[in-house]
């Protein structure tokens, strides 16, 4: 299609009984469980007003406090347009009473719970701006905080049109007005150097809600030049950068490029979109190793580690995907946009308890863990919220003479401009039919268009019964069109057929996961060695830590063609068999949808090789690999937001950086992380550092709980690393640790890239 669609607003659909209706209603429970006065009490903080109750623990009160309370804003205001419950409305009005008393007490417009907030709005404005990728002004990515705010107050005036919220927002937006006219461009773009969430999106749409030109410009300057330009020019330059501090701002460039028509823009999205869904993302949909982007050439992180696609991540790339195709009608953004849904976002919240999961890893029998409502505060809790209110979002769309199937997702359509209603009624992807009930209170004449997926090898379908024939061969035709006066009620009917198809990683490394229609299959492993399955309420609690099991045991596809060892078993239950080997023995595999999969360990990506014998030999080579690193009883990687966040860092005149998928910091003062230790065991600190030319290892002093180290055991060189191995000293053995790099004088210190504390002996 060659011109633009619009997507319907949430209030105009209705889901129907389906695995996304049990997990929006999930989601509700969730949220209404959420005590707002805890909230919103780092609002009431910030403001100089008493608090009605403590605020929440765990990241709301390690600096990123009152995150969670914007997204609480957006999500009530969505979950209010998708059900019409009440309850949610009056939730959000006591919450926007919560920020109008304190937006009050501020009195300069400032609105947010950032500890020190508007101190940081003074400093940024006298030109005092210490950026480093995760710490603005030593706050922990203020502007990425605030702009939960700036979202949540939008939400609530676009979704659920409540009255306060837009002058509150625009209060909040002119208070940051007057401290960005007094810095120039480039004190500007240091701060961009911050993660700052997507305030150039926000702004962007509160230009387009207001039309005032002077949010427009607000949103150009949160370009990110470093960014843009790159990505304009047709340049992947993504290797090692943090994934979800870069998705948002892409949303943004999509946003200016609808609203400017500014080529850059369009170049920089279109370039980020191809490049992330072509060679950086898995069959579920999800993106990044260690919430980063890894070097797309080489995929082993993907399924060594632990912490794979981050649920963020696909929260924002949903948003990029829904822009993209009201802009261009591509039919490869719903594509995305369906797997991305139907398999990581889906998966992500437990259907019981409704706990949310923040990495989903790729690695064979691992599991994942689930936040607990009143303790976990993780980004990704706040964009859960958010991800099961949406569904209803792209199910159906328009043009002025077009109604757009794109998902055949169980929902009702209101298109009152029209005067018509749409029922869409299917057990899909567990039938291969669904049913269409279109009704118009007065003849209407305008053309529906079915979407075809890709995966679909065949598509027919009816109206009132009589056949349209068949839709062109699977890559042809994008659609199935029919145009009619529309009068009473028709009956469409629909039919999909889909098989078994295997999916290789996107480096072409010899691993593979199967899916059928868009629906990604894997198999159950069980619960032995798993310590929990809901996060403990620690530092990274959000990483699914107990054991790995070894890779050399997942069982080998030696099929010359991966999808001919997987047979379907039940359509409905969408249940298959996988044939393949473990030491030359052959095994029979169940597979389900992978979404269904909780509460036990899963594999998704299996091993492929004509000889099962050598791939598990090399899959044993990574095993030993792994072994050889010790026995870890912490580790921080320097320059990585979690990890340094998670161990207390602190320091001045220090930087974090990053090339091809390896993370760093240096400092010309000093840093340091705090190590949690264990009693009654001897343990090795061993440092790592990049080694650079030119750049000796005496630019630096290496202290714990602030006494130098000394001479280490060993020093180890290899290739482009230094590794270094120090006592740590027995009476210090069940103490918290202190490590810290600092600077001799003069001098810059050498760019660290770990430190682990190891059991030994």
């Amino acid at each position: 299609m060659s011109h633009r669609t619009s997507s319907f607003p949430l209030s105009s659909v209705r889901l129907l009984a389906s695995d996304f209706k049990k997990a929006q209603d999930v989601d509700v429970r969730y949220l209404l469980s959420l005590d707002p006065e805890r909230l919103f009490a780092p609002f009431r903080r910030e403001a100089g007003l008493p608090t009605a109750a403590p605020s929440y623990g765990g990241w709301e009160a390690e600096g990123l406090d009152g995150h969670i309370g914007g997204h609480y804003l957006s999500a009530c205001a969505q979950l209010f347009a998708a059900t019409g419950d009440p309850i949610l409305r009056e939730r959000l009005g006591r919450a926007l009473d919560i920020l109008a008393e304190c937006q009050a007490a501020a009195g300069s417009g400032y609105l947010g719970g950032v500890p020190g907030g508007r101190k940081l709005g003074r400093e940024l404005a006298a030109g005092n701006v210490d950026a480093d990728l995760f710490a603005l002004n030593g706050r922990w990515v203020p502007l990425y905080n605030l702009h939960k705010t700036f979202a949540g107050l939008l939400d609530a005036h676009t979704y659920a049109g409540a009255g306060p919220a837009l002058p509150m927002l625009t209060a909040l937006a002119d208070w940051w007005l007057g401290i960005s006219a007094a810095l120039d461009d480039e004190a500007f773009e240091k701060i961009l150097h911050t993660e700052f969430g997507g305030l150039n999106d926000t702004f962007a749409a509160l230009a387009e809600i207001t039309g005032r030109e002077e949010y427009l410009r607000e949103a150009r300057r949160f370009s990110h030049r470093a960014i843009l330009d790159p990505l304009a020019a047709g340049r992947d330059e993504l290797n090692g950068l943090h994934a979800n501090t870069q998705i948002p701002k892409i949303v943004g460039y999509a946003r200016l490029a609808a609203a400017t028509g500014d080529a850059s823009f369009t170049a920089a999205s279109d370039f980020f979109w191809d490049t992330v869904t072509g060679s950086r993302s898995v069959s579920i949909g999800g993106n990044s190793v260690r919430e980063h982007f890894h070097p797309s050439r080489d995929f082993t992180p993907m399924v060594t580690d632990e912490q794979g696609p981050e649920t963020c991540n696909t929260y924002n790339m949903l948003k990029l995907a829904k822009l993209r195709f009201e802009r261009t009608g591509d039919p490869a953004a719903i594509d995305f946009y369906e797997r991305a849904t139907y398999n990581h976002i889906l998966s992500s919240q437990h259907p019981e308890h409704g706990g949310f999961a923040y990495f989903t890893p790729m690695r064979p029998h691992h599991y994942r863990v689930y936040s607990k409502a009143q303790q976990s505060m993780w980004c990704c809790v706040g964009s859960g919220l958010e991800n099961h209110a949406r569904y209803g979002e792209l199910i159906y769309s328009h043009t002025p003479d077009d109604l757009l199937v794109n998902l055949y997702v169980p929902a009702e359509l209101d298109w009152a401009e029209r005067g018509v209603r749409v029922r869409l009624e299917t057990d899909f992807p567990r039938s291969d039919t669904a049913t269409l009930h279109v009704t118009a209170a007065a003849p209407t004449e305008f053309t529906l268009r079915l979407r075809r997926p890709v995966w679909a090898v065949g598509m027919e379908a009816d109206v009132d019964g009589q056949p349209l024939g068949a839709a062109s061969p699977s890559g042809v035709s994008p659609e199935f069109a029919v145009r009619r006066i529309w009068e009473g009620t028709t009956v469409v009917t629909v039919r999909l057929a889909a098989e078994v198809k295997a999916e290789a990683l996107p480096d072409g490394s010899p691993w593979v996961s199967f899916s059928y229609g868009p629906v990604v299959l894997a198999s159950r492993g069980g619960s032995d060695g798993v310590p929990g399955f809901e996060a403990p309420d620690e530092r990274m609690g959000h990483v699914a830590s107990g054991p790995k099991l070894p890779l050399a045991q997942t069982p080998v596809v030696t099929a010359p063609n991966p999808a001919d060892a997987v047979v379907l078993l039940d359509r409905k239950t969408l249940t298959a068999e996988l044939t393949a080997a473990l030491d030359g023995d052959p095994l029979s595999i169940g597979l389900e949808p992978f979404a269904g999969i909780h509460g036990e360990r899963y594999t998704v990506y299996w091993p492929t090789g004509t000889s099962d014998a050598e791939r598990t030999a090399a899959l044993r080579r990574l095993d030993e690999l792994a072994a050889s690193a010790g026995d870890v009883i912490d580790s921080v990687t320097a320059g990585e937001q979690q990890p340094e966040s998670d161990h207390h860092f602190a320091g001045e005149s220090t930087r974090a950086g990053g090339s091809d998928g390896l993370h760093w910091r240096n400092a010309t003062g000093w840093f340091s992380y705090t190590l949690a230790s264990q009693e009654d065991c001897t343990a090795v600190l061993r440092v790592r550092f990049r080694r650079t030319e030119g750049a000796g290892h005496t630019a630096h002093e290496l202290r714990l709980n602030g006494g130098p180290l000394g001479e280490p055991l060993r020093s180890v060189r290899d290739g482009g690393t230094e590794m270094q191995d120090f006592t740590v000293p027995a009476a210090e053995g069940t103490a918290k640790l202190t490590f810290s790099v600092h600077a001799l004088p003069g001098a810059a210190t050498g760019d660290l890239l770990s430190v682990e504390l190891l059991r030994q002996g």
